[in-house]
């Protein structure tokens, strides 16, 4: 456990307020922030879940069955599993404690982003809980390298159909190279820029015949193209240590520095971070060997962190999260009438919203700045939620109170008038939880 955020630490760095819970004074406390990342969330239990081992065994038991060659018996419900790993996604957030932890998990799984496809819906869960959750105060290098190596992102950017064209696989099936994922790694997952296609076929080439699974990586050397690989410059080999010493490389880069820097201004600060907060971000990034605390830091203790303004529009996540909390919900699906079935059910909602969990339509994620959120359909069902969710728990509220407690002095003249002189006390809630400067961080 740590001290209470302030008002601006829980809406800007964290999922917002929440009801009925203490907050400090004051603005944007750094070491008070940073505290968070050495703390034990007592919400985090509720959501604890079996891990990829214990998935992916029973993957295997089930197929084992469908072929006839095992016998019935107890296994994990994965359908119950991944349904509740979609609650989850929403749901630990707006019971969270240590909000900015949440955020900068839910950050980093957007940047080296996995999304359903075949059977990999029961594996994005302990990805997100084992690969990147327990490195968000690392260094990237080791982030990146086991998002890379996960078996759910080498299956999401088709790395298991690779193989060398001139290794045996190759030119006995006639296989080869798909630079899915070498191309993503590059462009997307670490550098940006500085690269050319070739580096592109060069790495496909690298990380021809990879694989993994709970039980550790491997290189099949009966896929791997032989031969030297010429990647940004350097030469490479071939086999997992290879490959590490591949990502070290792209991780000390300036140019992964610069998007990282890019990426943490942008997702805390402004959809246009200031420029001297990136440069700032780049060069601790390069000075302390990629590790991510410092970068956190410097974020925090930039006068961009300290404004009052907020200008950044909540995902569909953090929106959601946000307004349970701000009516005290735990997030908990027993005891919260907003996931039950009916015009509030969470799934049909995100989707709705334009963020279908687990599902993000592209290798980039999910965006990181307001037009992505912003189509008459989203903001309409925004709008839904906030008078949806008042009437299931707004009978009793003090809307004018509630508004106080989740925005102080950010909630602006008019926004306390329209509350104050709703007709019923939902409809005061309603008002709040749809306001612009609610759906704002």
């Amino acid at each position: 456990m740590t001290e209470p955020a302030s008002l601006l630490e829980e809406i800007r760095f964290g999922y917002g307020p929440r009801l009925g819970w203490p907050l400090a004074t004051g603005g944007v406390d750094p070491d008070r922030v940073m505290a968070q990342l050495n703390a034990t969330d007592p919400a985090a239990q509720v959501w604890s879940a079996p891990g990829l081992a214990e998935r992916q065994a029973t993957q295997a038991e089930m197929k084992r069955r469908r072929h006839g060659a095992a016998p019935q018996g107890s296994i994990l419900d994965l359908r119950e599993i991944t349904r509740r790993d979609a609650v989850a996604f929403v749901a630990r957030p707006a019971s969270a404690r240590l909000g900015f932890v949440e955020r900068l998990v839910n950050l980093w799984a957007n940047r080296l982003t996995v999304a359903v496809a075949g059977g990999s819906a029961q594996l994005i869960a302990p990805y997100r809980d084992e690969t990147i959750r327990p490195r968000i105060a690392g260094r990237f290098a080791d982030m990146l390298g086991a998002a890379l190596w996960h078996p759910v992102m080498l299956h999401y950017l088709s790395q298991t159909s690779s193989v060398g064209p001139n290794s045996h696989i190759g030119r006995s099936k006639g296989r080869g190279l798909n630079e899915n994922l070498a191309r993503e790694f590059l462009e997307l997952h670490s550098m940006g820029t500085g690269y050319d296609q070739t580096d592109v076929t060069e790495l496909a080439r690298l990380l021809a015949g990879m694989s993994a699974d709970a039980t550790g990586r491997r290189v099949n050397g009966r896929a791997v193209e032989p031969g030297e690989k010429t990647i940004l410059g350097t030469r490479y080999g071939e086999g997992v240590d290879e490959i590490d010493r591949l990502v070290e490389t792209v991780a000390a880069r300036p140019e992964t520095a610069h998007s990282v820097g890019v990426m943490l201004a942008r997702h805390f600060i402004a959809d246009d971070p200031p420029a001297d907060l990136v440069d700032d971000l780049a060069r601790v990034y390069l000075a302390e060997d990629g590790n991510l605390p410092p970068l956190y830091r410097a974020l925090l203790t930039h006068p961009a962190a300290h404004g009052p303004a907020l200008t950044k529009l909540r995902s569909p996540q953090e929106y959601i999260a946000a307004t349970l909390r701000a009516v005290g919900q735990t997030g908990d699906p027993a005891e919260n009438p907003a996931f039950r079935k009916g015009g509030t059910r969470l799934t049909e909602v995100m989707a709705r919203m334009g963020q279908p969990i687990f599902a993000a339509r592209r290798p980039d994620g999910w965006p990181e700045v307001a037009q992505g959120w912003l189509t008459p359909p989203m903001l309409a069902s925004r709008l839904d939620w906030a008078a949806d969710l008042a009437r299931l728990t707004g009978d009793r509220a003090d809307p004018v109170a509630q508004t106080r407690a989740m925005l102080g002095d950010l909630a602006s003249p008019l926004l306390l008038s329209a509350v104050a002189g709703a007709e019923q006390r939902w409809e005061g809630l309603a008002v709040l939880l749809g306001s612009p400067e609610f759906m704002r961080r």
